[in-house]
């Protein structure tokens, strides 16, 4: 999913790319079953991409509640 952040928000001081931290997903039997990443451009947020690991493709995002955020420290 393509994003676009009002221009009259600062930049944030952030290389391009995918940002330092990893949404798993999980479903209700609490199995691993995709990821969600953002991606930053020129400092503003660009994309969210929803990874997922089972043969069908998902027709949702899925709920918050489902998803454990991880920040890789470098």
């Amino acid at each position: 999913m393509d994003l676009k952040v009002l221009e009259s928000f600062p930049p944030a001081e952030v290389p391009n790319g995918v940002i330092p931290a990893t949404g798993a997903v999980k479903d209700s039997s609490g199995e691993l079953v995709g990821e969600l990443l953002l991606w930053v451009s020129d400092g503003r947020l660009s994309a969210l991409e929803y990874s997922w690991y089972t043969d069908e493709a998902p027709t949702a995002l899925p709920d918050p509640g489902d998803v454990t955020v991880a920040v890789q420290h470098s």
